[in-house]
C-alpha cells in the first residue's frame, strides 16, 4: 500500500512540475514576443529620424542578404532539439550527446565553408549595383554585408545551444537568455544610431554584440549541462543520415508558409491589381491577431511534448495536446468575436480611411483563423517528435492547389473568392493534421472533441487510476 501511495505522490509531483514548466514557458514566450514587438515598433522611428528613409531603406536591403543564410542548417538544429529531448526523457544521455556533437560538427563545417566562400566572393560581387545602395560606399557595403552574414552564421550555433537547453527541461532559461541577447543587441544598435554612428559602425556593433551573446550562451550551456561536451569525438555520420529526412521537412515548412502568405498576394495582384493586394493584405493582417497567441502556445508545449513522447507517457502527451487545442481554439474564437465587432473600426483608423473596408472579406478571414487555431497547435505534436514528414508534403501540396484554385475564384468572385480558397485550404489542413496527431497519440476524435468543452481537473482518484 505504501508503494502505491509513493507512486501516486510521484506522478502527482511530475504533473505539477509539468504544469509549472508550461506556465513558465508561456511566460517566457510572452516576454520573448514582447521583446520582438518592442524592437519592431521602436526601430522604425529611431532609424528614420537619424538616418532618413533612403539610408534606412538601404540598411533593410543589406539585411536581406544574410536572411538566405539563416536556412543553411537545413533544419538540423530543430530536428536535433527534438531528438535530444526525447532521448533524455528515455534516459539515453550518451545518444543525446552523439546527436549534439554530430549536428555541432555539421553546423561548424557549413558555417566555416559558407564564411570562406562568401569572404572570397564578397569583394567581386557587385552588391552595390544589385541592391542600389548608393548612399553607402562600395567598400562599406561589402563590409556591412560580411558582418551581417557572420552574425547570421552565429545564429546556427545558437539554435543548437537552444536545443541543448531544451533537452534538459531548461527551455525557459535558454529562451530567456536569447531574448536578453536580442534586447541587448537592439539597445546597442539603437544607441549607435542615436549617437550618429554610420552604417558600418552599426554593423560592427551588431556583430560584436551577437558574438558576445553566442559566447555567453556557450558558457551558460557548459555550466548548466556539463555532460554535453563540446567536440566531435562522438559525432557520427549515421546519426546525420537518420536526421536528414525530418530536417529537410523542417526546411520545407518556411517554403510552404511563404507560398501561403505571399503566393496568394501575387495571385491577387496579377488578377485584381495592386489596390486589391492592399485591401486583401490589410484584412488578413487585422484578422491574424490570434495567430501570434497560437504560436506562443505552440512554442510553450513543444519541449513538453518531446519529453512526454520520449518517456512514452502517452496519457500526458494526450492531455497536453487536448488542453493546448482547447486554449488555442477558445482564445481564437474570443478574438475573432471581438475583431468581428471592432475590426472594421480598426481597419479604417489604421489605414487612415485610405483603404476601402470590406466587412464580408474581413469576416471570411476571421473564419479562416478559427480553422488555423486547430491545426497550428495540433501540428506541434508532429513537429516536436520529428513525425512531420508526411504532413509537410501534404502542406506543400494543399498550399499549391490553393493558389491554383484562387486564380479562377478571384476572377469570378474577386477578393472574397481568394479568401474562400484559403478557408478550404485551412479546413483540409485542420482535418488532416488533427487526424494524424490523434492517431499518433492513440487518441480518438470523440474524446478529443469533448475535451474542448470540458474543464480540466486533476483529482487524486484520477492519478490513482493512472498509476493502476
Amino acid at each position: 500500500m505504501g508503494s502505491e501511495e509513493e507512486s501516486i505522490a510521484l506522478v502527482s509531483r511530475e504533473r505539477s512540475a509539468v504544469q509549472k514548466r508550461l506556465a513558465a514557458g508561456f511566460g517566457v514566450n510572452i516576454f520573448s514576443r514582447g521583446v520582438g514587438t518592442l524592437i519592431q515598433v521602436l526601430s522604425v522611428p529611431i532609424f528614420l529620424k537619424h538616418w532618413g528613409a533612403p539610408l534606412y531603406g538601404e540598411w533593410i536591403l543589406l539585411n536581406s542578404v544574410p536572411s538566405y543564410f539563416a536556412l543553411s542548417d537545413v533544419g538540423f538544429g530543430s530536428t536535433a532539439g527534438n531528438e535530444m529531448t526525447m532521448l533524455m526523457a528515455a534516459g539515453k544521455q550518451d545518444e543525446a550527446l552523439e546527436v549534439f556533437q554530430s549536428v555541432l560538427a555539421l553546423t561548424t563545417v557549413i558555417s566555416a565553408a559558407l564564411c570562406a566562400v562568401f569572404l572570397a566572393l564578397v569583394w567581386f560581387l557587385p552588391f552595390q549595383r544589385w541592391l542600389h545602395t548608393y548612399s553607402i560606399s562600395p567598400h562599406d557595403t561589402k563590409l556591412v554585408i560580411l558582418l551581417l552574414v557572420l552574425s547570421t552564421l552565429l545564429s546556427m550555433q545558437e539554435t543548437l545551444y537552444q536545443a541543448a537547453f531544451r533537452c534538459v527541461a531548461k527551455y525557459v532559461y535558454g529562451t530567456f537568455l536569447k531574448s536578453l541577447i536580442l534586447l541587448g543587441s537592439f539597445l546597442a544598435v539603437s544607441g549607435t544610431v542615436l549617437l550618429g554612428g554610420s552604417v558600418l559602425q552599426t554593423a560592427e556593433v551588431y556583430f560584436g554584440v551577437n558574438a558576445v551573446g553566442t559566447l555567453l550562451l556557450w558558457l551558460a550551456l557548459r555550466r548548466e549541462v556539463p555532460w554535453l561536451r563540446f567536440g566531435f569525438a562522438h559525432a557520427r555520420w549515421e546519426t546525420l543520415k537518420r536526421l536528414l529526412g525530418p530536417s529537410l521537412s523542417f526546411f520545407a515548412m518556411p517554403i510552404g508558409q511563404a507560398m501561403n502568405l505571399t503566393g496568394i498576394l501575387l495571385v491577387v495582384g496579377h488578377v485584381l491589381g495592386p489596390v486589391a493586394v492592399v485591401v486583401f493584405s490589410t484584412a488578413r493582417t487585422v484578422s491574424r491577431t490570434a495567430v501570434q497567441f497560437m504560436m506562443m502556445i505552440s512554442n510553450t508545449i513543444w519541449p513538453e511534448m518531446s519529453i512526454a513522447v520520449g518517456a512514452e507517457d502517452w496519457e500526458l502527451a494526450r492531455s497536453i495536446h487536448r488542453r493546448a487545442c482547447q486554449i488555442s481554439t477558445g482564445v481564437g474564437v474570443a478574438i475573432v468575436a471581438v475583431m468581428a465587432a471592432v475590426g472594421p473600426w480598426i481597419w479604417g483608423h489604421w489605414t487612415l480611411h485610405k483603404v476601402p473596408t470590406d466587412t464580408v472579406l474581413l469576416d471570411l478571414m476571421l473564419l479562416l483563423v478559427i480553422f488555423s487555431s486547430l491545426w497550428l497547435t495540433s501540428i506541434t505534436v508532429l513537429l516536436a517528435t520529428n513525425r512531420h514528414q508526411q504532413i509537410t508534403a501534404i502542406y506543400l501540396t494543399v498550399t499549391s492547389l490553393t493558389l491554383a484554385a484562387a486564380w479562377p475564384l478571384s476572377q469570378h468572385f474577386g477578393l472574397r473568392g481568394a479568401a474562400v480558397a484559403l478557408i478550404v485550404c485551412e479546413m483540409v489542413l485542420a482535418a488532416t493534421v488533427l487526424r494524424t496527431s490523434l492517431r499518433f497519440l492513440g487518441d480518438n476524435f470523440g474524446d478529443f472533441a469533448r475535451s474542448l468543452f470540458s474543464v480540466p481537473k486533476l483529482k487524486r482518484t484520477e492519478v490513482r487510476e493512472e498509476v493502476a
